[in-house]
């Protein structure tokens, strides 16, 4: 007893010393600001971060309401509602549009209605947990003089120093990396009841380090709020017999042709320097995965006798994590899980659409229980379940609402504000084929006299334009003569 005291006495002392050490650091807030400003009341039934301010904001918001839609402080899209969309969609490394191992990408997920946020943690030399994807520095973390470190061999102080890349520009960022124990604390602070994190662990540590890792969560979210997923199953089994009932996830690696094929596009694009250090660590991944090698030695627990190994190994609370590639061509893999109480989770390794085009082929039964994506909870929901169809419930009164009405099913509200541009011109953004003009309702062709008044607007607030009559029994023949070739 005096030894396990002793133990967690140091332990708590290491992690005092670590935020201590990185305190000094800049690091995004993990503590949400309390909302100032004051919401109409007829968009009281909206979320608080409803954006409020604006010309014709109740009327826009409203005609979006009308399509289960509202515009958000920031500028983004969100449902009001995902009871319609009955999938597990997890936030792969956070917002896809923020940058990695930072506590906004944390924030963001969550406030985007995210079911859960997935996050990678490894451990530093000392043992300290901290939120990195990649087994070195490069890609999304630079060290201050360039130099590339592995993380098992950085101190704190070393990684303190580590400075964030921007996801859209590649610059570096006056910010540093998160720890685990921080994007826990986010995680807490920003959470709904019903959303958890899914905590990918890198590293190959022991049953002590895997029980510390497990104590902070209890702690910080408590059980129910999170849950591991690893590609290693003897990680799994460790944590098993450390918590019982949590959920733990085995991440099957990628199928050999999804890897082969994201390392021939590597190379294809290993000139642009933009895309390479975007892409470093997945490169030399596949430089590691695409070969005979890689094949000979890909385990294929889809299988039934796969899903059995795993359910005596990690128990029923438990799931796979499938390449969508090996999801499709497994399609008895769902039942075989479902039989034994599992779940089935898909991602990808070659791609969004690709991600997506694939669901997008499923009937809604075939659908996996969940999916660890790069992309937003909207345009999923969208595309599978079409979670977005107007109700014609509201009458908007603006031009910004009609054109809101008048949009098409297929119309991509992640860029509303592009498609705003071209509101007068008619056209709109497709999830799928991009610009495209809105049809209109057929109506008869109406015979007017020269007299008459064309009315300015149809009802969306389009130029309305009508064909003339044409007088053809009393007009004068009129007789045009071309000049020859010869000018005769």
């Amino acid at each position: 007893m005096t030894s396990y005291i002793w133990k967690f006495c140091r332990c708590y002392t290491a992690l005092v010393i670590t935020l201590v050490v990185l305190s000094g650091c800049k690091s995004t807030p993990t503590t949400p600001e309390a909302s100032t400003k004051s919401i109409p009341v007829t968009l009281s039934h909206l979320p608080s971060d409803v954006k409020v301010d604006g010309l014709d904001i109740v009327d826009i918001q409203l005609a979006l309401g009308d399509r289960n839609l509202y515009l958000t402080d920031n500028g983004h899209i969100k449902m009001v509602s995902i009871s319609q969309c009955p999938l597990d969609i997890s936030a792969h490394r956070g917002d896809f549009r923020l940058p990695e191992s930072s506590a906004s990408a944390i924030a963001a997920a969550l406030n985007d209605n995210y079911n859960s946020v997935e996050i990678d943690v490894m451990q530093l030399k000392d043992g300290t947990w901290v939120n990195h994807h990649d087994s070195q520095t490069g890609r999304a973390t630079v060290y201050y003089t360039g130099e590339r470190h592995k993380l098992k061999r950085m101190s704190r102080q070393q990684y303190a120093n580590l400075k964030l890349r921007d996801k859209g520009s590649n610059d570096l960022l006056d910010a540093r990396p998160i720890t685990a124990y921080e994007a826990f604390n986010t995680f807490a602070a920003y959470r709904s009841a019903n959303q958890q994190l899914n905590v990918e662990i890198k590293s190959d540590a022991n049953g002590h380090d895997l029980a510390q890792l497990d104590n902070m969560l209890r702690h910080t979210i408590g059980l129910g709020g999170y849950y591991y997923s690893a590609a290693d199953l003897d990680i799994l089994e460790k944590i098993r017999g450390i918590n019982s009932s949590v959920y733990l996830g085995f991440v099957q690696g990628g199928h050999p042709t999804s890897v082969e094929k994201l390392r021939s596009n590597l190379r294809k694009g290993v000139q642009n320097d933009a895309y390479y250090l975007d892409n470093q660590h997945r490169l030399e991944l596949a430089g590691e995965y695409g070969t005979k090698r890689y094949r000979s030695r890909y385990k294929n627990y889809a299988s039934s006798k796969g899903i059995s190994k795993l359910l005596t190994t990690i128990g029923s609370n438990s799931g796979i994590h499938l390449d969508i590639r090996s999801y499709m061509q497994n399609p008895r893999v769902l039942a075989s899980a479902h039989t034994y109480g599992m779940k089935v989770y898909t991602y990808t390794l070659n791609g969004t659409d690709y991600h997506q085009s694939q669901l997008s082929r499923l009937s809604r039964t075939k659908l996996p229980d969940g999916v660890i994506v790069d992309n937003t909870p909207y345009k999923i929901c969208q595309k599978l379940y079409n979670s977005a169809l107007p109700r014609q419930q509201y009458q908007p009164l603006s031009a910004a609402g009609k054109y809101i009405a008048s949009l098409p099913n297929d119309a991509d509200f992640d860029r509303f504000n592009e498609m705003l541009g071209y509101q007068k011109e008619g056209y709109y953004i497709s999830l799928n084929s991009g610009l495209r003009a809105i049809t209109k309702p057929k109506t008869k062709k109406r015979v007017v006299s020269h007299s008459s008044k064309m009315p300015s607007t149809d009802p969306y607030g389009f130029p309305v334009i009508v064909d003339e009559q044409i007088e053809t029994t009393n007009s004068k023949t009129i007789i045009l003569t071309l000049p020859s070739i010869n000018n005769d």
